[in-house]
């Protein structure tokens, strides 16, 4: 391994074990379904190539309507920034979700297939859209959790009326169940977690 690639693994460790901690500490009786996975993740690390996509603008401003519980992971995030391989699962040839969508969103994994650390049980990271955003009706095999870290959005799930969700409040999708979000005038930063499914399965759309 190379200094630099050393250097690499110690900034993603420190990534890694804030998820860890954030997830194995969490009261919420919802996210506690993924503390086995990832306390059990794997043991592997690689080296990403960074990727940094306009929607990491709205970081700040997610760090601003953070609270006391969700601020230090997103904080974690944002110092490492430009170092992170930020991705987005949908294409514009795919004609799935709009161009206002693609062009202010996306997300960083720290777990799961593609790393930096591999996991075949469980997937991890934060995922920021900007105001006004519609992430359609979708659904997939893994079970997902959603944790609000800063901003808001109206999240629908199942046939449950859509509810506003912000810092702090968290959002549980069983697996194949039907959800979306529309963000407010305010951008949307989530910590995310799948699990008990393909962990890269593109979703299908209503």
């Amino acid at each position: 391994m190379t200094v630099r690639e050393n250097g690499d693994e110690v900034l993603d460790r420190a990534l890694l074990n804030a998820i860890v901690d954030f997830t194995l500490t969490h009261p919420h009786s919802d996210v506690q379904r993924f503390r086995d996975a990832v306390n059990n993740w794997g043991s592997t690390w690689h080296p990403v190539e960074p990727v940094l996509l306009p929607a990491t603008r709205f970081l700040e401003r997610t760090l601003s309507l953070a609270d006391a519980g969700t601020r230090p992971l997103i904080e974690g995030f944002i110092t490492q920034r430009a170092r992170l391989h930020w991705e987005q699962s949908y294409r514009r040839k795919d004609n799935v979700v709009s161009d206002d969508m693609l062009n202010g969103y996306g997300f960083a994994e720290i777990l799961g297939q593609r790393g930096p650390f591999v996991s075949e049980r469980v997937r991890s990271g934060l995922g920021v859209w900007g105001p006004s955003i519609t992430y359609p009706i979708h659904w997939h095999e893994a079970e997902e959790i959603y944790v609000v870290m800063g901003g808001s959005a109206d999240f629908t799930v199942g046939d449950a009326p859509s509810v506003r969700k912000r810092a702090g409040e968290v959002v549980y999708v069983p697996s194949g169940t039907p959800h979306g979000f529309q963000t407010t005038d305010e951008p949307l930063a989530v910590f995310y977690l799948w699990q008990a499914g393909a962990l890269r399965e593109i979703s299908t759309f209503a």
